[in-house]
């Protein structure tokens, strides 16, 4: 065996390069060591090889010398091999088969038990003659294991590697010294620079030559607590950072790890948001001031009777001061334009003229329409808050219409404002002042309603400062002939038109009771000039209704306009068939009454009565009914 060893030894020392190369493997991958001992026949070998096995065998395979760590790996345990085939030791190697004509050197994989090992052979020659084999044998089973956990290892981190590339935030690592140890490729765009270069270098040196200012691991030491500020980089991103520490047992700060967002463009758009708030809110208070002017402009007060010139005068004079005025009388007699002639002809004028409307806003959406809302008071309140109406009335006049439809809840918080002057959003703790005039306005009775609790008493009086109530136009007729020439003319400049009303016109709508005043005068006189194809606008023009309002009054039938005699005296028969059957319902008053037969008024009905319209009216024992003919 020694002899085999050592021709091997000298043969594989004076091979080529790459010999000598196989044989420095093999005495570093194998530990072999080599001890040279004086005795009988010159050299003694002892061949160790710590947990690798060592074979060797003669040129016909029978094996020659095996160690103890050969024994160990193929469990041959204290049997006595010398003498025997490797092809009985290692039964499953194919490396025995080709001893005889295989002259390089072979490696195979077999298993023992449990156990996975590596044998590899290779061939001795000495003059071109084989004279032997070495076999080393390696047990590969923990090393199998060591390769899959480095496998497993290798994945590992190579999903961190993908998931931390994946990720839209910046994630910085620094270690307890404050270098740099890792930045995913988010970081890229942040700082005008490869991160590469960053790598390895200290956070404080960075600061200071202004890669980010300022340093969210330098504050993390000093606080050793998790730190969020805002941080500035050179390319001029802007990014919400977040410095997480990580502690050993001991305490102390092993790494740093930096979560950063880049909020530039939110940042942008949040400076946007907040300058297109202003815009709105200054476009809001355009807008309310031009409708306002849009909603009076043209409704210029025309009065010529004294209750209106008296009213009139005394809104002027009320105008100089800030006292709080009510403002009361039915729907349409312009309330609001006496509101708005207060405000123009007050030092407020430059200032808005917000009209609040109480009866047209939800209840649930009239507290922070009028007094604001705080941010975050409910949710979807928008951010930073909303102005309320009056808050946005600041430095002119606040027109509250319909004061008589708020709530009690909120006449409370009203009457807080009128008093206090400041205002309170909804959500809110620091109220706010506003310098405000308000005028009040309602078709209601306010007295009436706080003996029966729906309106509070002391907000009345706080109203009622100074009072101005507006009659109705059917008690002041004076203004009835002033107003339909000014808003014919209002209309006649608008769609470009020349219409003019007939005598006959004129004098029904005087007779006209006008139960919406104003407002209905501008509505009849718009539609008759919209309406009408003459230039004379005259009776058949009229509303049916305008009409009959007009013939109950004054108990007269009108015929709209010159007609064939048949024709108007159908008419007139109509008219009074309709109408004593709408008072009496029964044909034999209605014969007494219009002294006719009661056959005749059967007769009429059919000719002149649907069926629908023959439903019986109110009986009546006493009549003065009476009529006649305006032709």
């Amino acid at each position: 065996m020694e002899s085999i060893l050592a021709i091997y030894i000298a043969r594989v020392k004076e091979k080529s390069t790459e010999k000598r190369a196989l044989r420095e493997l093999i005495q570093r991958a194998f530990h072999v060591k080599r001890e040279y001992n004086g005795g009988e026949g010159g050299v003694g070998m002892h061949l160790t090889a710590g947990s690798h096995g060592v074979i060797t065998a003669d040129a016909s395979g029978r094996i020659t010398m095996l160690n103890d760590a050969a024994r160990a790996l193929l469990g041959l345990g204290l049997r006595s091999v010398i003498g025997r085939s490797v092809k009985e030791i290692i039964p499953d190697t194919r490396l025995t088969d080709v001893m005889l004509n295989d002259r390089e050197s072979k490696e195979e994989k077999i298993s023992a038990g449990r156990k996975r090992l590596i044998v590899s052979r290779t061939p001795v020659y000495e003059n071109a003659r084989l004279v032997g084999s070495i076999f080393i044998v390696q047990d590969t089973s923990e090393l199998e294991k060591v390769k899959e956990q480095m496998q497993e290892l290798k994945e590992a981190r190579d999903e961190l590697e993908v998931i931390l590339n994946s990720s839209y935030d910046e994630i910085f690592v620094i270690d307890g010294e404050g270098i740099t140890r890792k930045i995913n490729k988010a970081g890229e765009s942040f700082y005008g620079v490869d991160t590469n270069e960053l790598i390895g270098r200290n956070v404080i040196e960075l600061e200071e030559q202004g890669y980010f200012s300022p340093s969210v691991t330098r504050l993390v030491f000093e606080r050793r607590e998790r730190v969020t500020i805002t941080q500035t980089t050179r390319s001029g991103k802007e990014l919400i950072v977040t410095g997480n520490p990580v502690f050993d047992e001991n305490g102390n700060i092993t790494r740093v790890v930096v979560n950063s967002r880049d909020i530039s463009e939110l940042a942008s758009l949040r400076r946007m948001l907040k300058d297109t708030e202003r815009l709105a809110d200054n476009y809001r208070k355009q807008m309310l001031q031009l409708n306002s002017e849009r909603k009076d402009g043209h409704r210029d007060l025309i009065a010529s009777s004294p209750q209106m010139v008296s009213l009139l005068e005394m809104a002027d004079k009320i105008a100089a001061v800030d006292s709080t005025v009510l403002i009361t009388g039915e729907s349409g007699v312009g309330k609001g334009v006496v509101a708005a002639r207060i405000h123009k002809m007050s030092s407020r004028s430059a200032g808005p003229f917000v009209t609040i409307n109480c009866g047209a806003i939800p209840e649930n959406l009239l507290e922070s329409e009028l007094f604001g809302y705080a941010s975050g008071a409910f949710t979807g309140a928008r951010k930073g808050g909303k102005k309320g109406l009056i808050e946005m009335g600041d430095g002119g006049t606040v027109f509250l219409d319909e004061i008589g439809e708020l709530p009690l809840n909120l006449q409370v918080k009203l009457l807080h404002v009128i008093q206090q002057k400041s205002v309170l959003p909804v959500g809110g703790t620091a109220a706010v002042d506003v310098n405000v005039r308000f005028v009040a306005a309602t078709n209601r009775d306010l007295k009436k309603m706080v003996q029966e609790g729906s309106f509070r008493e002391d907000l009345f009086y706080r109203l009622n400062v100074i009072p101005l109530e507006i009659p109705p136009l059917r008690d002041r007729r004076e203004d009835v002939e002033v107003l339909l020439d000014y808003y014919l003319d209002l209309f006649n400049k608008k769609y470009g038109m020349a219409k003019r009303f007939s005598d006959e016109v004129r004098e029904v709508l005087d007779r006209y009771s006008w139960p919406g005043n104003v407002r209905e005068v501008e509505n009849i006189v718009e539609r008759l000039a919209v309406t009408s194809d003459e230039v004379e606008i005259k009776p058949n023009h009229l509303p049916d209704y305008v009409l009959s309002k007009v013939s109950e009054k004054s108990n007269k039938i009108f015929i709209p306009d010159i007609c064939p005699l048949d024709e108007a005296v159908e008419e007139v028969e109509r008219q009074l068939i309709e109408k004593a059957f709408k008072a009496f319902g029964n044909t034999y008053r209605m014969a007494e009454v219009l002294n006719i037969n009661q056959s005749t008024v059967v007769r009429k009905m059919k000719k002149y009565l649907t069926a629908s319209k023959r439903k019986p009216g109110p009986k009546k024992h006493k009549s003065n009914f009476s009529s006649s003919v305006t032709t």
